[in-house]
């Protein structure tokens, strides 16, 4: 492990001298420390909380804390660090893995050497086992990119191993009308080849394993029941492990109408005979090239069957394929002539609407969304739960790209289905949506924005100051607030941009201030989660001023974690790299918050008003918070408390073990960051009597 790199020591000791003296030996080695001393097993829980922890380092002569009782914690708490024992012969039961001991007078000058080695050894084996995590995550992305590179190759791919199919890409499943990895894996490859053609096929498949034999041309059964002429490649390969064949198929030389039919196929979704995701994707991909080079501007409408998956297990597939067709035919009624209609699959259907009227007649479609409910209700069972639910994002030279936008329309479905006016866009006083992002491009023009600031206030003092920044728009003397145009930032692109800004003048704030002890929490929107972009610029940034990543924590929403897991994984992935905390907000918004990927990567969660709403006149609400509370702190999580307004909730939440506490009835939003956050007391319950 490099020694330059900062090493992150928590050291468990009686007296305080014998850490410092411990801290300065390694330093003289050249290691560059991050060092934290504690005396019991509440400050080790509390230190864990705080950071990722490299080693641990436990003294001699500490009673409150053996070395037994600290693996025991360890163990309980499932991290992986590497710890040294300076005070034991031999390993206690239950040691973590990597954990070496210590003779008791290893600070004694002559065991210095010896010490630092051990020290460097056990770093040695943490990066290892770290990289060997990395390299196996790295290992399953590169896995996911071959098999997406897989399935958007043109011909017919597949994998045989013993006559039977292991894998085929999207090409091969069209062509021969595999509806399931199920299917595929239960299919013997000759049961496509024509009876006459058997005996070729089967003699080049067994040359394919000793060399190269030429291509063969053969007759297939394909999908409709239809022969085709087709041309094979077979070649010897590895597929998971397992000696295989990768099959090949093209179109025989000549046969032009297979070609196109192919390809037709290829962009059809075989149900609804509508366009496909494929046929979707490259449509959107030339709008946005359009939309580059003309100005040309569009958007995309989601319409997602809510409920589907339960009604396609319970009546089963061919039911669910009926109402898929019913649906298809619903929508193409009720969208634009020129609109392109398309079926992207689990009951997700979009439309790509163009033109100058693009904007009124996405709104117009949102707003007939009650009425396409109504009538859907009609064509299904008695009692079902369905319901169809819309989202849309704006196409224009800022898009990025295909995937993304559709990101962005899912990320507004989710937003407007919990905010709870999902049939029709809500009416604003600042007037119509066009009229709100005409407000919002001139305050990009005129640096109409400012940044307010609220105290997030520890109820246990750890001299650190935290402050969460918002942003306001400027409109005539009037302040307008986030919810009423971020969201219509998101569906433009435009989110990214103000992410940006306000991340500049945070950053400059923390360089004027030079206060170690300052912290920013700065939320961002859904643009900048799924941006590849945006971190990378913001570590540039930091890197310019010379601030600490740790000085900001980044915030995102629980929302975004349900739209876009994927990108969510990414950008996860990368702060934990950057070394900057990540909070998330609005938790327990949906139905299963503890089970995202995405909590175990938090260093805060900051709670939703609904699990704070009435604990102080519902005792099964209070419980509900207290188990909330734990179940997070078990993660190694710290909870924030936000929008409280009533000073008599404070004990409440402090009994609950909540951390953070933030809201009016300690300070308003303000422009300036002037909060007393050091107290001559702690806030206890007797404070309060």
């Amino acid at each position: 492990m490099d020694q330059n790199q900062v090493v992150n020591v928590l050291i468990a000791a009686r007296l305080l001298a014998d850490a410092e003296q411990l801290v300065n030996l390694l330093r003289k080695a050249g290691f560059s420390l991050h060092a934290e001393a504690f005396s019991d097993v509440r400050a080790l829980h509390e230190q864990l909380q705080l950071r990722r922890w490299d080693v641990l380092l436990h003294l001699p002569g500490n009673e409150a804390l053996s070395a037994a009782a600290l693996c025991e914690q360890l163990q309980e708490q499932a991290l992986d660090l590497s710890v040294v024992l300076l005070d034991a012969d031999s390993l206690p039961e239950g040691a973590p893995a990597g954990a070496v001991c210590f003779s008791p007078d290893a600070l004694a000058p002559d065991h210095a050497a010896a010490l630092v080695r051990t020290v460097q050894q056990a770093l040695d084996a943490l990066h290892t086992r770290r990289e060997l995590r990395r390299t196996q995550a790295q290992l399953k992305e590169l896995q996911r990119r071959y098999e997406l590179v897989l399935d958007s190759a043109t011909d017919a791919i597949a994998y045989l191993h013993d006559g039977l199919l292991l894998h085929a890409n999207l090409a091969w499943c069209t062509l021969f009308g595999v509806e399931s990895v199920e299917a595929l894996q239960q299919q013997a490859f000759l049961d496509k080849v024509d009876d006459a053609d058997v005996d070729l096929v089967r003699q080049t498949l067994r040359q394919a394993r000793a060399g190269n034999p030429p291509p063969c041309q053969f007759t297939a059964l394909t999908a409709g029941g239809s022969r085709t002429r087709l041309q094979l490649e077979a070649l010897a390969a590895v597929y998971e492990g397992h000696a295989a064949l990768q099959i090949i198929l093209r179109p025989a030389t000549g046969n032009a109408a297979h070609a196109r039919q192919l390809r037709l196929l290829r962009s059809q979704d075989l149900v609804t005979g509508l366009l496909n995701r494929v046929g979707l994707l490259a449509r959107m991909e030339t709008a946005i090239a359009q939309a580059i080079d003309t100005g040309s501007q569009g958007a995309l409408v989601l319409a997602l069957l809510q409920g589907f998956d339960e009604l396609q297990s319970l009546s089963g597939r061919a039911a669910a394929n009926y109402l898929l067709v019913d649906t298809a035919s619903l929508l193409r009624q009720n969208t634009p002539a020129d609109a392109l209609l398309a079926h992207c699959g689990d009951g997700e259907f979009a439309v790509l609407i163009s033109g100058p009227e693009h904007v009124a007649r996405t709104h117009q479609l949102q707003a007939d969304a009650a009425a396409l409910n109504t009538r859907l209700q009609a064509l299904l069972p008695a009692g079902s739960g369905l319901r169809l639910a819309l989202g849309s994002t704006f196409i224009n030279e800022l898009t990025p790209s295909a995937e993304l936008a559709i990101d962005r329309a899912r990320h507004n479905l989710t937003v407007r289905e919990n905010s709870g006016e999902p049939s029709a866009p809500p009416q604003d006083p600042y007037g119509t949506p066009e009229q709100m992002f005409q407000r919002l491009e001139d305050a990009f023009a005129h640096e109409n924005f400012i940044l307010v600031f609220q105290p997030v206030v520890s109820l246990k003092e750890d001299g650190l100051q935290r402050y969460e920044v918002r942003i306001r728009l400027q409109d005539q003397g009037a302040l307008i607030y986030p919810p009423r145009f971020l969201e219509l930032a998101n569906q433009h692109g435009l989110g990214e941009c103000i992410d940006r800004w306000v991340c500049s003048k945070s950053l400059q704030l923390l360089q004027e201030r030079a206060n170690p002890a300052l912290r920013l929490t700065l939320n961002l929107t859904h643009n900048s989660v799924i941006s590849e972009d945006f971190l990378p610029w913001l570590q540039q940034q930091l890197l310019a001023l010379r601030l600490q990543p740790r000085q900001l924590t980044l915030q995102i929403s629980e929302l975004d974690v349900v739209s876009s897991p994927v990108h969510v994984a990414r950008f996860c992935a990368q702060l934990r790299e950057l070394d900057i905390p990540l909070s998330l907000t609005h938790y327990g918004c949906t139905l299963h918050p503890g089970q995202y990927p995405a909590l175990d990567e938090a260093d805060y969660v900051k709670l939703d008003k609904t699990l704070l709403s009435g604990i102080d006149q519902d005792m099964a609400r209070r419980e509900r918070l207290n188990t909330t509370v734990k179940s997070l702190h078990a993660r190694g999580v710290l909870v924030i408390a936000p929008m409280i307004d009533q000073i008599e909730l404070l004990p409440l939440l402090w009994q609950a073990s909540v951390n953070f506490v933030q809201g009016n009835c300690l300070q308003e939003p303000s422009a300036r960051m002037d909060f007393s956050f050091v107290q001559d007391e702690e806030i206890t319950l007797s404070s309060f009597q």
